[in-house]
């Protein structure tokens, strides 16, 4: 083989190489992009429900108030079940006396 022959096969080599490493990293691009676009389509599909989370679950925040509310609102309950009851009772004291029959104090 000749100096010539030689150089031009090296060179056929390195064009060979340079296409094949070409021809691959357009596949890569290529599915990067198919890969970005997909991203697109399920952030536009995602983002709307999103928003509607942040705003559906917005309240949480008020929800220490409530908590700190439930306290007194316990306490007052108990309080009226005790005052009830105890109407409850006279209310049938009253009606054992004006039932006929009923007995007297």
């Amino acid at each position: 083989m000749t100096t010539e022959g030689f150089v031009v096969l090296i060179w056929l080599v390195a064009l060979l190489v340079a296409l094949g490493l070409t021809v691959a990293a357009v596949a890569m691009i290529v599915r990067i992009i198919n890969a970005a676009r997909e991203i697109d389509r399920l952030l536009k599909e995602t983002l709307p429900s999103a928003v509607e989370i942040v705003h559906n679950t917005a309240a949480i925040t008020e929800l220490e108030a409530i908590v700190a509310a439930a306290g007194p609102l316990l306490d007052a309950t108990s309080r009226i079940k005790t005052a009830t009851s105890g109407i409850r009772d006279k209310v049938l004291r009253v009606r054992a006396m004006l039932s006929p029959g009923g007995a007297r104090p």
